[in-house]
């Protein structure tokens, strides 16, 4: 494997850690100190290069990293649909986004994370140095960040060491139980009659075996941005299942927009529309269904395996 540097096309931080470029290859491999480690093709990478998209691509990228999620590749097409859903966090969502970032750095209670500034940019999907310091004091002011040896150290040092305290810990656990209480499934399907028996006999019943209520929109397909009921809705659902068959571009956003959330998507398709599955998405672990029957079985299964049954 070869190594070289250049800046990252995504954040545009300078002289970034480059894996297997080649020549002939049609497709780049970063591994970034602000955005983590990714891979995108030259296409998207000139694209990327010239677009202003750092903030929420960056912040998205490093979190899947942390998190240990797959990451597909950056094509032009991702950045063309996909990008355009990804979430644009609140203040307090950043803080909270910032704080469970600090979480997963931290080897146990009471060990300090030192953050570099210009690479910690990317915890908080922030802009800049400056809008992470900002909720960095928030968080010491709300008592659940404080920086280690502060009686000799501040946010004007060129390293924050963090420590998330006593109060902070609460905080994470009650957050925890919160996202873990919800009980909704959002669905995500083309509206077409012809699919109206599989949502009711096999996607519904299935998500209701396993404790959780489905929740669908029936509306006119959207074709460019998500409306505000549907984000509304995918924010307050446990996880996404995601039947692509018949290749709607609303359920490609809905599931893209889930993704920028974190939230767990669950991939379906009928057998014969396998090969027409979007290039983007086809490296993800499909169920592929032949009948009503087979889909809810396997549905069911696949949801008592990786989300779990809802507590009741």
């Amino acid at each position: 494997m070869s190594e070289s540097a250049k800046q990252c096309p995504v954040c545009k931080l300078a002289n970034q850690k480059v894996l297997s470029e080649r020549d002939y290859d049609d497709k780049v491999t970063y591994d970034c100190s602000r955005c983590g480690r990714y891979t995108i093709s030259r296409t998207a990478e000139v694209i990327a290069q010239s677009k202003d998209i750092s903030a929420q691509l960056s912040g998205w990228l490093r979190e899947r990293n942390l998190l240990g999620i797959e990451i597909p590749m950056l094509t032009s097409t991702f950045l063309k649909e996909v990008v355009t859903t990804l979430p644009s966090y609140s203040p307090l969502e950043k803080q909270n986004k910032l704080l469970k970032a600090i979480e997963l750095l931290t080897d146990y209670p009471g060990r300090e994370v030192v953050l570099i500034p210009e690479h910690a940019v990317s915890l908080a999907w922030a802009q800049n140095e400056n809008e992470l310091k900002y909720y960095l004091k928030s968080l010491m002011d709300r008592g659940l960040l404080e920086i280690a040896n502060a009686d000799r150290r501040t946010l004007s040092d060129p390293l924050y060491p963090m420590v998330i305290t006593a109060k902070g810990w609460e905080h994470l656990e009650t957050d925890k139980s919160n996202f873990a209480s919800k009980s909704q499934a959002f669905v995500a399907m083309s509206f077409d009659n012809e699919l109206s028996p599989v949502y009711k006999n096999a996607i519904e019943p299935a998500i209701e075996a396993t404790g959780y209520r489905p929740y669908r929109v029936d509306s006119t397909p959207h074709l460019d941005r998500i409306d505000a009921k549907i984000i509304a809705e995918i924010r307050n659902s446990r996880f996404v299942v995601a039947d692509v068959t018949q290749q709607k571009s609303g359920v490609y956003y809905e599931a893209g927009f889930a993704y920028g959330l974190g939230l767990p998507v669950i991939w379906c398709v009928r057998k014969d529309d396998l090969q027409n599955v979007h290039f983007d998405t086809r490296q993800y672990n499909h169920i592929v269904w032949s009948s009503e029957s087979e889909l809810r079985e396997k549905l069911e299964d696949f949801i008592l395996a990786t989300i779990g049954k809802k507590a009741t």
